[in-house]
């Protein structure tokens, strides 16, 4: 068997998809795919055009399977321990919720409106935009850190006894948040902050997180002051 994970480590999808396996103690390939200006065999591998990408020998060389969430619960089937899905039918249900809330809600407020005004600009030799940030930092991510806060409230994991793919899922977001310089106010959503050094004192996680801290180090940050409470 030749596991081949393929996409960005500035994704959090795909760095999503490394902390799995490597709770999984599981060896894998990684190969530098990107979806922008890819030529139309990667939209026959993906039609969304999104990464990452799955590739597994046992399968034969042309078997790929597109987004991260086919890709994490194919390989809970596949390689079933250590678990990284409730066993608990209320507790499996929470966990697909928050994978989702992550993916989507979570993804599109951090990903398009902080994540891609911040970096994408400086990739491209320009003026990262602080405003348009900002005003979604202030605005629609407020209540997505009060909902996390409080799903958190009393729990070191956000669903059941165990880190799971809920954790991983709202983890790497967060992460991407990071990037720009930007991370929740502890005195405001302590229980976020507490969950986070959580996620990041595992090995799991830290390994694929410090190489995406490399990519973005010498980018402009956000830069807010404490006293707004953000």
């Amino acid at each position: 068997m030749t596991l081949t994970v393929c996409g960005l480590i500035g994704s959090p999808f795909f760095r999503k998809i490394l902390t799995q396996l490597n709770e999984k103690g599981v060896a894998y390939d990684v190969e530098n795919v990107s979806p922008f200006g890819a030529d139309e065999n990667f939209t026959k591998m993906s039609p969304a055009r999104r990464i990452p990408l799955l590739k597994d020998s046992d399968h034969g060389d042309d078997w790929v399977l597109p987004d991260s969430t086919a890709i994490f619960h194919y390989l809970e089937k596949k390689i079933s321990e250590p678990a990284l899905v409730p066993s608990d039918l209320a507790d499996y249900g929470r966990a697909l919720w928050f994978e989702e809330y992550a993916d989507t809600e979570m993804a599109s407020t951090i990903g398009l409106g902080i994540f891609r005004k911040i970096v994408f600009p400086q990739m491209q030799k320009k003026a990262p935009d602080i405003d348009g940030a900002m005003e979604v930092i202030r605005g629609k991510l407020i209540g997505i850190n009060d909902y996390i806060e409080q799903s958190l409230e009393g729990r070191e994991w956000l669903v059941g006894d165990s880190f799971s793919v809920a954790d991983i899922s709202v983890a790497v977001q967060y992460a991407n948040l990071s990037f720009t310089g930007y991370v929740p106010s502890a005195e405001r959503w302590p229980n976020i902050s507490a969950f986070m050094r959580r996620v990041g004192e595992r090995d799991s996680f830290a390994g694929p997180h410090v190489k995406a801290v490399g990519a973005f180090a010498n980018m402009q940050k956000i830069e807010i002051d404490p006293a707004e409470g953000l």
